[in-house]
């Protein structure tokens, strides 16, 4: 059954490109990527890459660090590397390998790490369809009506298990407060929830900011309100864990959404692939130099802690108001 598990997301990939391929068709794919400014397209996309490294692994830390167990952003950059090498194939073993470190290292349980990197997944959905919202907001395609209606219904419900959460009978509350994976989320409050927001929304205009200006480059011209309503759903899309760091779902998401004129499609689907492997590529770059790191000068305090010191359910440090300088 792991095996399936694991096989699937290679399957899922290799099926929605072939697909996506197949629709455009391979000649006009060759044509398209022979014109492409393939220099300044690469120089971009690793710039993305490493931005959205360097940010993530500030939001991350930020997220974790606590008064009495500080955490080094070299820790982090190297957790969150390590992480892309477990993220390259399956999202949730790249997500769970992040909080195993982290909680290592932070002395909490591995349940508590995870309700963190739950917490963040939430912030990070919240964030993506505000600005697909905001885009659709912008757009005047005909599709932005249908945008604005699913993003407006997503962020409603979203806000409405919030305010639920918040004022759940005290019943409830202990059940919930009993679970160990809210252990991470005690003392959190609606303006550390605005903050995390806020630090989201940086990380996430790293790719729009990619889009608008990688598309001209390859010949293709779209409304800037439409690429910004666009690629919000489209990273939504990348983060279902059916596929190989959103391979084939990028793409499928990226044509259906945009629907480009018969000119542009080889262009867009050269485009496309670009992102997804270079992020793959560039991520798996980034994993493996750390992997090659000495990890004696990363974790030295997590490796000498005893067992027996990581037993409690790690919510000693999570109740309390976290610094972030």
């Amino acid at each position: 059954m792991h095996r399936w598990r694991r096989v699937v997301p290679l399957l899922v990939s290799a099926a929605l490109v072939a697909w996506v391929i197949y629709r455009v068709s391979l000649a006009e794919l060759a044509e398209a990527a022979v014109h492409l400014d393939w220099p300044a397209l690469v120089l971009l996309t690793a710039g993305l890459v490493f931005g959205l490294y360097l940010w993530d692994a500030f939001c991350v830390r930020w997220l974790f660090t606590e008064p009495d167990a500080p955490l080094s952003y070299g820790r982090t950059l190297h957790a969150r590397g390590l992480a892309y090498l477990a993220g390259a194939l399956n999202y949730e073993a790249g997500q769970g390998l992040l909080a195993w470190m982290l909680a290592r290292t932070q002395g909490i349980t591995l349940l508590a790490a995870l309700g963190r990197c739950v917490l963040l997944s939430i912030h990070d959905i919240a964030v993506l369809l505000s600005l697909g919202l905001m885009g659709a907001a912008l757009s005047t395609d005909a599709r932005a009506p249908a945008i604005r209606l699913f993003c407006g219904v997503g962020l409603l419900a979203m806000v409405g298990a919030a305010l639920f959460v918040s004022w759940m009978p005290a019943k409830w509350r202990q059940r919930w407060q009993a679970n160990r994976l809210a252990a991470g989320l005690h003392g959190w409050t609606w303006g550390r929830s605005v903050q995390l927001y806020l630090l989201r929304v940086s990380y996430y205009l790293l790719y729009l900011v990619y889009a608008a200006a990688a598309l001209p480059l390859c010949g293709i011209r779209f409304a800037a309100g439409q690429v910004f309503s666009v690629v919000p759903l489209v990273l939504l899309a990348d983060g279902l864990p059916i596929s190989v760091s959103g391979l084939g779902t990028r793409e499928t998401a990226l044509l259906y959404l945009l629907n480009p004129g018969p000119e542009m499609k080889g262009a867009l689907l050269a485009f496309s692939l670009l992102w997804s492997t270079g992020l793959l590529a560039g991520r798996a770059a980034i994993g493996l130099g750390h992997w090659w790191l000495p990890r004696r000068t990363v974790w030295p305090i997590a490796m000498e802690r005893k067992p027996d010191e990581h037993v409690g359910d790690g919510s000693h440090r999570l109740c309390r108001q976290p610094h972030h300088g």
